[in-house]
Formats: structure tokens, sequence, C-alpha cells
């Protein structure tokens, strides 16, 4: 996963305490202090109830979204292992099917990276890439397979290619479905009667109960920031990886074939940077 700052959980959280102790602020100025007492214990009900249900509201949401964002992870890393398959079954077929299926291979996992990341972004995804993927799905329908080797690996090629185009139709479900709208206006109108009836609820010092709410208003706020991290895994200040493709990359250029390509597979053993665009292989 990729982290890039906290700008958004700062406006957030800070936007989140601001807006409550103003409306704090506004409640104690528009009933007075004698309204409020006389109200205390039918305030204080509500706002268990209400305080309990949208915590387990604002709980299940905050679960569903990081489930979500560990499954696009996986789909990923699923993906990427399956075009790595694709690629060094290959090596099993004669040419120029070898040559051609290799070929797409490369091309895919470079579109994917520099085209279909960053459209990624934006709930979108590249043309360019499921063209590639179809073709790739197409490149063995010519092949019959004539040796008791090549009989093997070609239901197996068959098979890695049906889970690669599974896989893809999987992340593009994720980058294009994050959190919807109308869940959004649920948290945040929940968000909003929580702290109201907190100031509807009889407190003496002003100041005591300006912490208290500060403090409510931050646990909420940290939650929504939860959500909004994980529930656009390929948006955001928190996103997944495109590294398995670029391991890819570099295992078609060759890059891995002495060195590792995790840092586990070696302790002490430098492992070639892939943070960036992979030069090919001469």
């Amino acid at each position: 996963m990729v982290y890039s700052g906290c700008w958004n959980g700062l406006a957030i959280v800070g936007g989140g305490i601001l807006a409550a102790l103003l409306l704090v602020t506004a409640t104690r100025r528009l009933f007075p202090a004698a309204d409020l007492r006389d109200g205390h214990e039918s305030t204080g009900t509500l706002l268990a109830i209400v305080g309990t249900l949208y915590a387990v509201l604002l709980g299940l949401v905050v679960v569903d979204a990081m489930v979500r964002f560990g499954k696009a992870a996986e789909y990923v890393q699923m993906e990427s292992n399956c075009l790595a398959d694709i690629f060094l079954l290959g090596n099993r077929i004669p040419e120029p099917h070898r040559a051609r299926l290799r070929d797409l291979c490369r091309t895919y996992a470079r579109q994917v990276v520099e085209l279909e990341w960053p459209a990624m972004e934006r709930a979108r995804m590249s043309l360019e890439a499921r063209t590639t993927a179809l073709a790739l799905a197409k490149s063995l329908d010519s092949f019959e397979p004539q040796t008791e080797a090549e009989k093997i690996v070609y239901p197996a090629i068959l098979e890695q290619i049906r889970q690669l185009w599974d896989r893809r139709r999987d992340r593009a479900g994720s980058a294009e479905y994050g959190i919807p709208v109308v869940e959004w206006v649920v948290l945040i109108v929940g968000a909003t009667v929580t702290v109201f009836l907190g100031g509807l609820f009889h407190v003496g010092s002003r100041r005591l109960q300006l912490v208290v709410t500060a403090m409510a208003a931050l646990v909420i706020g940290l939650n929504l920031y939860l959500v909004c991290l994980f529930g656009y895994p390929f948006a955001g200040e928190l996103s997944v990886s495109n590294r398995p493709f670029q391991v890819d990359i570099a295992i078609f250029d060759g890059v891995y074939d002495t060195a590792p390509a995790h840092e586990g597979e070696a302790r002490g053993v430098a492992v070639p940077a892939v943070s960036g665009f992979l030069p090919a292989a001469p």
C-alpha cells in the first residue's frame, strides 16, 4: 500500500471538532440552562440510544471499508501472479505463439502500471489495457498442442488466463465503486445528531462540556477518516500499490533472474528498486 500524507485526515478531524464545538455552543445559547436541566433525564436516554446505534453503524462501515481495501490488494496480487505464471509457462510452447504470448504479457503489465493505475484514481479503467487482456485471452486460439508436455501446459495457461480476467474484473469493481453517497449522508447526519444530543445534555461547566464534545468529535472524526482512507482502495492518501505489476515487469525483463525480488528472500542482498518504471531488458 502507498500512504501519501494525512491532510485529508487533518481536515476531517479538525473540521469535525470545530463544527461540533460550534454546534454545542449554539445549542447552549438556544436553550436556557433551566430547560436543559428539566430535559436532562430524557436527553440522556435518547443520547444513549442514538449514540449506541451510531457507534454500531460507524463500526460496521469502518470494518466494511477495511475489508474492501484488503480484497482490492488481494485482487491485485492474484492478478499479477497469474500474469507472471502465464509468462513463465509460455516458455513451454513453441514459436510463434511463445513470442506473442510473452509480448502481450509485457504490454499488459506496462499498460496497467502506466495507464490504468492513474485512471483508477478517478474510478476509471484503461481501454487499452482491456484490449490487451482480450488479445491475451485469444492469443492461443490457433495453437494445437502436439507433444505431451504441450498438452499439459496448454490447459494450465488457459486456466491462468481465465483467472487473470476474473481478477481484472474484480479489481475494476473495487476501483469503480467506493463508499455510496447515501452512506456518507447517513454517517454525517448521524454524527450531527449525536453531537447535538450531547449539547442538550446539561453540564454545569461549559468548559468541561466543550472538552467532552471535542473528545467525542475526535473519535468520530478519526473513524470517518478511516472510512475515507479504506473505502477507496485506489484513490486518496492510502491506496493499493502497483508494485506487484512492477515486479512482473522486472521478472519479464530478467532483473530477478539472479537477484532477490523481495527483501525476505535474501537478507543483506541489495534488492533492485521497482518504485519507478523499469527499463526494458537489452
